[in-house]
């Protein structure tokens, strides 16, 4: 069972957020963070996978002039 480097509540789920990514003068994308249920410590943070093929599927989409 994993436990939460903060305060060792067993992290049996997680809380997940939307957070912009991207350095100050670079591009933006889409992310999440992966929280403690307990004390909302952030375990991980990563690009949204969904917002990624969403994103990807409307520039396609649009490439082939169908939007």
């Amino acid at each position: 069972m994993a436990l939460c480097p903060s305060c060792d509540a067993p992290v049996l789920r997680a809380v997940i957020q939307e957070v912009p990514i991207g350095g100050l003068f670079s591009e933006q994308w889409r992310g999440i963070t992966y929280s403690c249920p307990s004390c909302q410590h952030v375990l991980s943070v990563a690009i949204d996978p969904i917002a990624i093929k969403s994103d990807i599927v409307e520039e396609i989409l649009t490439a082939l002039g169908k939007r």
